[in-house]
């Protein structure tokens, strides 16, 4: 496991902010026969790696740029409808699902909404985390997506109208806490059973003013309908400055923030009783109002509702709070309280009269420590209230009650071989509470043994291609039908031809190289300083740490880069806060710069490398506080560095590239946005070694540019994968999307295979894809 004493500050004070993630982290000896395991203080690194990345230097994402970005698109793709230009379509390569040497043995992605049909228990709505809306009518067998071509596929809660299930509403933005849990595009509402979906912004898109460290738009937890009118419905919703409660009267068209004070958690309405209501809110951030509040007036006015004296909720240390009712008695109702300072379980507390008293259920395990505002669960039979459930984290994944909370079994851990993945963030009974149904990290389950001592549980992760990959996706050069990647939470996985691929070693994992003379040879990071290598084609338990020479205690981004010298094979690169070197295949490395950064304690970082592919002595080095740097003498053994900044942006460089037979020319890519500090675009150019850059970006949207690559075999053809999609152009002037058949997904990674004109894109959300690009003009 990476050394979790060497938080720096700053991460540190991140913490604070969004402290309750999960992360899957491997212990340093490479092998673990069970489940990776959970480190709390790994989460402050990936929270402001993401996000912060998106922000910097600013605190902020603006709210509505996304969408901006992606309107832009769309009318890139009206003016180009009329041009006769044969495009080829992106077609799914998976993972799809990801099959693990671990005993959660088919897992796909996180899911962090379930919604069951009323009247059907088989058909089921799933939202993942920036993987979109699914929908299966065989109860998890076969999922279909609905809304890859929707404003946000960020999903974080989905309500199903009880009086006509083919009314479904879908709230956007994932509200984990997290600081890779994208934003959203207000809420999306179905008539047709999914079939389609309208788009209502409401207040939830913005602008809002001056956005906060949670910005970009809302992220909305919970929705609930009311069941006497289905006008009326209720949303819980995390939005910079405007957090809590919101109402709306006509179907969602408009709302009204009817409950502040912090964001929104929870919100559920008396099935019985539709002027009943209930919502939590609470936060990660010291300050506000944090409890748990009633509505008598359909949600038009609230009162809090934490009991009193010593029957009152313990608010003081409290963050995140879930609420689940009993649907056969609605004055009963569970909260599970998630302690601001220390991320475990505060408490579980039962209320049987409405929330006018509460008792602390003492016996309840800590199902959610170390991140209960992360993954917090809770959930009762509908046909037996005494039948409790609670799922969160990696030591106790999921408890169960059969005596209302007095006494608890731990049905599963994740840290002890359980079949369930870590991390769980739904639990959804069918309304005849025959079947339970779990979303977590690793995707969706279900079981139907609700009351047996050990319930068995099913995978249904077949058909789901949600998975969220880090940049530095790799293609063996012999064959596209071999490739490596990292992901959040689920491993590092080989890509061998067909849509499940195969989980081999560490995860979150990050940056992987393939060597091009011997493929059997590759190389894995993971979060942090770690390397890998492994001789026998990746396979699993084939993998060794490869780090002498490189200081652990260095300063590195969470997802650091690794580049192999196209050139030479053995000859690699490794950035922390400076350069590492290794001509040997990885058998020892060496420091070949000084520090290249301006010392930012976070932002202070090597965040890119590139080889000239036609001079091994060239080496271009980013950094995330907007510094960049190249060497002509790298194999020297004396590397000299010189920086040449010149006219490029303030903003955090996310990836280069060097032309295939010129040294000198090179591009340089950018996150964040354009307009909030500066007004340059994303993409760059130098055909001087950087003694200048030219703004390139002409006609790209104003969006994150995560990647970029050069198409060797026709070095004026260029493409970059965006947070709204794939690019491309052959001119450094126009841009053209590549959007036929691909999600509107964040894409963290690209590569190509030349000789097979394979451009590969690695989505954080909706797994890999491929497209043919031997048409492109």
């Amino acid at each position: 496991m990476p050394d979790l004493n060497k938080l720096r500050p700053a991460a540190a004070a991140f913490a604070i902010l969004l402290c309750s993630l999960s992360a899957a982290a491997q212990e340093r000896t490479g092998i673990d026969p069970e489940q990776p395991g959970e480190a709390r203080t790994i989460q402050i690194e990936r929270s402001q790696w993401f996000y912060g990345q998106r922000a910097y230097p600013h605190k902020l994402v603006p709210s509505r740029a996304r969408l901006k970005a992606l309107r832009q698109l769309d009318r890139m793709l009206a003016l180009e409808a009329g041009e006769f230009t044969p495009r080829a379509s992106w077609k799914l390569i998976g993972p799809q699902p990801i099959s693990t040497p671990y005993t959660d043995p088919i897992v796909a992605g996180r899911v962090s909404a379930l919604a069951v049909d009323p009247a059907h228990s088989d058909v089921v709505y799933l939202g993942a985390a920036m993987g979109g809306l699914w929908k299966t009518t065989n109860g998890g067998g076969l999922w279909m997506p609905l809304s890859d071509g929707q404003p946000s596929i960020a999903i974080g809660s989905i309500a199903i109208d009880p009086s006509n299930s083919d009314i479904v509403y879908a709230g956007t933005g994932e509200e984990n806490f997290s600081g890779d849990s994208y934003y959203g595009a207000g809420i999306l509402k179905s008539t047709d059973g999914g079939k389609s979906w309208t788009q209502y912004c409401g207040p939830f898109c913005g602008p809002l003013g001056k956005d906060g460290y949670y910005g970009g738009g809302a992220r909305i937890g919970g929705i609930a309908i009311d069941p006497a009118n289905d006008q009326v419905l209720l949303a819980a919703v995390a939005l910079s400055g405007k957090d809590g409660i919101y109402r709306s009267s006509d179907g969602g068209q408009t709302w009204a923030r009817v409950l502040p004070g912090n964001p929104g958690t929870a919100v559920l309405f008396d099935p019985g009783d539709g002027n009943t209501a209930y919502a939590a809110i609470g936060n990660i951030f010291a300050g506000g109002v944090t409890g748990v509040y009633k509505s008598t007036d359909a949600g038009q006015s609230w009162s809090p509702n934490n009991g009193s004296g010593a029957a009152s909720l313990p608010l003081g240390d409290a963050a995140r709070i879930a609420l689940a009712m009993a649907p056969q008695n609605h004055r009963t109702l569970f909260a599970g309280i998630a302690s601001r300072s220390s991320g475990s379980l505060l408490g579980l507390f039962k209320t049987t009269d409405g929330g006018a008293h509460w008792t602390e259920l003492t016996a309840t395990p800590d199902y959610c420590s170390p991140q209960c505002s992360y993954d917090n669960a809770v959930a009762v039979d509908p046909k037996d209230s005494n039948v409790v459930f609670a799922g969160g984290a990696f030591a106790t994944t999921l408890v169960r009650s059969l005596d209302g909370g007095t006494t608890w079994s731990v049905l599963q851990s994740a840290q002890h071989g359980g079949f369930l993945h870590a991390d769980i963030h739904a639990l959804t009974f069918s309304a005849d509470g025959k079947v339970l149904y779990l979303g977590n990290d690793g995707g969706a389950y279900s079981t139907t043994q609700i009351k047996k001592p050990l319930p068995s549980y099913d995978g249904l992760n077949q058909t789901l291609a949600i998975t969220q990959f880090y940049p530095g996706l790799s293609i063996a050069s012999s064959s596209p039908l071999t490739a490596i990647g990292g992901t959040q939470d689920n491993g590092t996985n080989i890509y061998s031809g067909q849509l499940a691929w195969e989980d081999v070693t560490c995860g979150d994992g990050g940056y992987t190289a393939i060597d091009f003379a011997n493929p059997s040879t590759m190389y894995a990071t993971c979060q942090q300083i770690y390397l890998e290598k492994s001789t026998a084609g990746g396979a699993f338990g084939s993998w060794h740490l490869m780090e002498s020479g490189v200081n652990l205690s260095d300063r590195g981004a969470f997802i650091p880069p690794l580049v192999m010298d196209p050139g030479t094979s053995s000859n690699l690169y490794f950035g922390t806060y400076r350069i590492y070197q290794t001509r040997n295949g990885a058998g020892s490395w060496s420091a070949i710069s000084p520090d290249l950064t301006n010392g930012n304690s976070f932002w202070g970082v090597v965040t890119a490398i590139a080889v000239a592919p036609s001079d091994g002595n060239v080496v271009y080095a980013g950094t995330g506080d907007s510094n960049l740097w190249i060497t002509t003498n790298a194999l020297s053994g004396g590397a000299t560095w010189a920086k040449v900044n010149g006219n490029l942006p303030p903003r955090v460089l996310t990836a280069l590239a060097v032309h295939p037979a010129a040294p000198s020319t090179a591009y340089a890519v950018f996150s964040g946005f354009s307009g909030f500090g500066d007004t340059l675009g994303h993409v760059f150019k130098t055909i001087d070694s950087g003694a200048s850059w030219k703004d390139v970006s002409g006609n790209l949207p104003n969006t994150p540019v995560n990647t970029i690559v050069i198409n060797p075999e026709k070095p004026g053809q260029v493409f970059v994968g965006t947070d709204s999609g794939v690019f491309y152009t052959n001119n450094d002037k126009k841009w053209r999307p590549l959007a036929a058949g691909l999600p509107r997904v964040a894409v963290l990674g690209l590569t190509l295979h030349a000789p097979s004109s394979t451009l590969r894109a690695a989505t954080h959300g909706r797994s890999v894809w491929d497209l043919d690009i031997s048409g492109l003009r």
